[in-house]
């Protein structure tokens, strides 16, 4: 029961969002199979990010080249994570692999004001927020 009550507020909070949404899903992600069997990477990489390079890696991968979350909530079998873009907000979800390790399996952006947004539009947001132009 007391299971029930900690994750009561995540529930709730995700089926205010899938009733706020026209239906269409701006995400990336990861499948339940192969989410079971990867191996959580350590790095992301020096590449230019993308949504899909977010995904299979440890949290500690990605607060290296993003920094920390503006929001991050923790339950038993999953954290999400929000990054603030300019008019976005860019949701990371990591889920327990088949090993127990923490894993980003899925990568979702939504417009400031509701409703979807393209997730590497609003992760350059996100960049641009965190690398301001040096004049």
């Amino acid at each position: 029961m007391t299971r029930f009550l900690r994750a009561a507020p995540l529930l709730g909070a995700l089926l205010l969002a899938a009733c706020a949404t026209d239906g269409t899903s701006s995400g990336v992600g990861m499948s339940n199979r192969d989410l079971a069997s990867v191996e959580p990477s350590a790095s992301i990489g020096s590449g230019p990010l993308t949504p899909t390079s977010l995904l299979g890696v440890v949290p500690d991968a990605l607060s290296a080249r993003l920094g920390e979350p503006a929001f991050k909530r923790s339950e038993p079998q999953a954290e999400v994570w929000q990054y603030a873009g300019q008019a976005c907000s860019l949701f990371i979800y990591f889920y327990k692999t088949g090993s127990g390790a923490l894993a980003s399996s899925y990568v979702d952006a939504r417009k400031t004001l509701g409703g979807p947004a393209d997730p590497a539009a609003c992760l350059g947001e996100v960049e641009a927020k965190k690398s301001p132009p040096v004049s």
